[in-house]
């Protein structure tokens, strides 16, 4: 069957083959120092606009008792993870990519429409399977390919993941979902609270880096994290955005 892709989607093929073929490039740089934290106005401005959504989606999702975070903190980490995502690694070493940035993003929604492709998505760079695990209430167990159950609730989606027996057409509901602002708030905030669950299975402390480091990677653990280089550097961008997480949020 022949698929007609768009302008975008082709420009969002090409920045995501520059990204891994850049990789290996990025990591054998090695240490590099945090940077200016740099937030576009406009995504500045749809923060502001989004400031109740994730404090109601952190009052929901967040377990004080299991965290050790009051809904604020927890908040904090949601908007530092937004920040965190709006730009990568690659925008921050050639700037000029900045510009199409916001292009870039909207394509790789239409290839994920277009082909039923796995890529992230903005603003909360969620991939549809991961947001499938969280409307089938799956948290990964470590070691092993298989999951355990949790009891998570997404607000406002209105899929139910078992009704589709099409991938494709489960993957492009949850890809419309969450490329949703409001939408993509709550379901990173429930992906937080399978990182909070997650933390105690392990017998982890939860703290915000461990948080940050699920949504990236999956892991939570500090030896996990020591030994992925995708995961640090992570951490260190992601520590440039917390006094604008934490400006967003404070009363």
């Amino acid at each position: 069957m022949l698929v007609h892709v768009s302008a975008r989607v082709l420009l969002a093929m090409m920045l995501a083959l520059t990204a891994a073929l850049f990789i290996d490039l990025r990591q054998a740089m090695g240490p590099e120092s945090q940077g200016h934290a740099y937030i576009r106005p406009e995504f500045e401005r749809q923060m502001r606009e989004l400031r109740p959504t994730i404090l109601d989606a952190a009052r929901r999702h967040n377990h004080p008792e299991l965290s050790g975070m009051d809904d604020r903190e927890f908040a904090t980490v949601i908007a530092q993870i937004l920040y965190n995502e709006h730009f990568g690694w690659l925008e921050d070493a050639i700037s000029p990519l900045q510009i199409v940035t916001p292009a870039y993003q909207m394509a790789q929604i239409e290839l994920n429409q277009a082909i039923s492709s796995d890529l992230t998505v903005w603003p909360s760079n969620l991939r549809p399977s991961v947001a499938v695990e969280i409307l089938r209430e799956q948290l990964p167990v470590p070691g092993t390919s298989g999951f355990m159950a949790v009891s998570i609730n997404v607000q406002g989606s209105k899929i139910d993941p078992h009704s589709f027996t099409d991938q494709h057409a489960l993957y492009a509901a949850v890809n419309a979902e969450i490329s949703q602002p409001t939408l993509a708030v709550e379901y990173l905030a429930a992906n937080l609270e399978r990182g909070v669950y997650r933390a105690r299975y392990e017998g982890i402390p939860v703290t915000w880096q461990s948080l940050a480091a699920w949504h990236n990677q999956g892991i939570v653990s500090p030896a996990d994290i020591q030994h992925s280089p995708t995961a640090r550097h992570y951490l260190k961008r992601a520590s440039g955005y917390r006094p604008a997480a934490e400006a967003l949020v404070a009363p």
